[in-house]
């Protein structure tokens, strides 16, 4: 994976993640979108658009819009303060890597 991504549980057992500022909105997906459901729905768009059955495709969730294309992905926080960038850049194979490892995690956080 080209990001250091790391996934760790908070003082309250809460799954969080720290990643690079340049793909700071991953974590807005993940903590407010994705969350402890799994990211099923969001990685099969994305592999729709990396097998190329689609160009392009677009999901809406609670804070963030993705807008993915085969080589990069933009995610836009729809709730942006004023004085911050309303949206990233992240290559889409990376973004999947990303959350295949927070669905492990999440695996993992309830694994008997």
């Amino acid at each position: 994976m080209k990001y250091n991504v790391q996934i760790y549980e908070d003082n309250q057992g809460m799954l969080m993640i720290d990643v690079p500022d340049e793909i700071f909105l991953v974590i807005d997906l993940l903590l407010s979108d994705v969350q402890e459901d799994g990211s099923k729905i969001w990685i099969d768009v994305i592999n729709k658009v990396l097998s190329k059955q689609s160009s392009y495709e677009e999901l809406i969730g609670n804070a963030c819009t993705i807008e993915i294309k085969y080589d990069v992905t933009k995610i836009v926080n729809e709730y942006a303060e004023e004085d911050q960038k309303p949206y990233c850049l992240i290559e889409t194979a990376e973004l999947k890597q990303i959350l295949l490892k927070w669905d492990d995690a999440v695996k993992n956080k309830y694994a008997e």
